[in-house]
């Protein structure tokens, strides 16, 4: 089929901000460009938010939306879903993959305006729990049931969002759903650890703890903060925060005292700063698949998370949970609490041989898991069913 007549895909992201949506829409748009016809449509970053346009290799297909931001915004969302209707009607696809709530909610309305016969949207994560009240969450869930109907195939990144999607919020039914984790480019770094411990002024007795995201409620930034300064009296444990965001200020101001404590800001060489560092560290409340996880786990470096939306799904050999701690062969899944996740950082920071046998089973279950080769097949197969049903039906209609 794609020798004959390439399949056109338009994929749409509300921004290309810090995080793994925009990571993964990169690489599909820039990878899948040998083989499809490939459109980008994108809104921009939020004040105060990193941009990862560098992440494409040129701006040859795709297309900027400056009406297209993250706040709901009446005139703007409909200026902007003008301008979407419009480019489809100009390219005609064959297929529209949405990735994020804004471009998934503009982008499906859009493609059925235009008459695009695949509609494909990926959750990426959700926003059902931790993001809003409980006025605002009812009206976004029945904003997500009714697109669902006029959605060809629902993508998540996790078995346990799936399951979420289906049985506890009742988005979309099964038959509707496939699980497609994301994949990633991991590229070692050509500078030695030595030589980024040097630049950040690590100790060789000092055992770094990274954090890596956006400083906004959703990433737990309170706990993250209770976190450091319960640690404080542990001369061994450094923290290494690599993020911005609209909470930073509160962030500094929580931890003003603490001096085992480094903000770094948006970092680019991530693959560097986490071989550099000794183990990973997340607080989230509510996540899909954590790219930093991902990254440790790449990078042979344990992990300690909490227990939110796909974390688990990382996890290798997860035990069961005793005093809010569950044990895997590749970090820890751990309750919400600042005293806990302290423990568990104490137990790597004190024993490096564990630190190394989990870095280890992490790498290979990454390797195993989310390559971007294993995403990039997977998609496409997504792409070739959708298109030849979608053509099927054409035909006996």
């Amino acid at each position: 089929m794609s020798a004959k007549a390439p399949l056109k895909v338009v994929r749409i992201i509300g921004r290309l901000n810090v995080g793994g949506p925009a990571r993964q829409a990169c690489l599909l748009h820039e990878r899948l460009r040998p083989e499809f016809k490939t459109v980008l449509i994108t809104g921009r970053p939020d004040s105060g938010e990193k941009d990862m346009s560098y992440l494409l290799g040129s701006s040859e297909g795709v297309y900027s939306i400056d009406s297209m931001s993250r706040p709901v915004r009446l005139f703007s969302d409909l200026r902007s879903l003008v301008f979407i209707y419009r480019i489809l009607r100009r390219e005609r696809p064959q297929i529209v993959h949405t990735h994020t709530a804004k471009a998934g909610t503009l982008g499906r309305v859009a493609a059925v305006l235009a008459r695009v016969p695949v509609r494909v949207h990926t959750f990426h994560g959700h926003v059902f729990s931790g993001y809003f009240g409980k006025v605002k969450t009812r009206a976004y869930l029945g904003i997500e049931r009714f697109l669902a109907r006029f959605t060809t195939r629902i993508v998540t990144v996790s078995e346990g969002q799936a399951r979420e999607l289906a049985d506890v919020y009742r988005v979309v039914g099964k038959e509707k759903i496939q699980v497609i984790r994301n994949g990633f480019d991991w590229e070692e770094s050509p500078r030695s650890s030595a030589e980024v411990r040097a630049e950040l002024n690590l100790k060789r007795d000092q055992t770094a703890v990274l954090w890596m995201g956006r400083m906004v409620p959703i990433k737990g930034i309170e706990l993250l903060a209770e976190t450091v300064k319960e640690a404080s009296g542990n001369s061994e444990l450094v923290f290494m925060v690599a993020g911005d965001g609209p909470l930073r200020s509160r962030f500094e101001e929580l931890t003003r005292d603490c001096g085992n404590l480094r903000i770094l800001g948006w970092q680019q060489d991530v693959s560097s700063l986490v071989r550099a560092c000794d183990l990973v560290l997340m607080t989230s409340v509510n996540e899909g698949t954590p790219t930093s996880l991902v990254e440790a786990m790449f990078a042979a470096k344990p992990f300690v998370a909490t227990d939110a939306g796909g974390t688990s799904e990382l996890a290798v050999g997860l035990q069961a949970a005793e005093d809010g701690i569950r044990k895997a062969k590749n970090g820890f899944i751990v309750a919400s609490d600042a005293a806990t996740i302290t423990r568990c950082l104490g137990d790597l920071a004190n024993n490096p041989g564990m630190r190394e046998s989990m870095g280890q089973a992490g790498q290979a279950r990454a390797r195993q898991n989310w390559t971007s080769e294993r995403l990039l097949q997977e998609i496409k197969h997504l792409y070739y069913e959708l298109a030849s049903g979608a053509k099927s039906r054409g035909q006996s209609a």
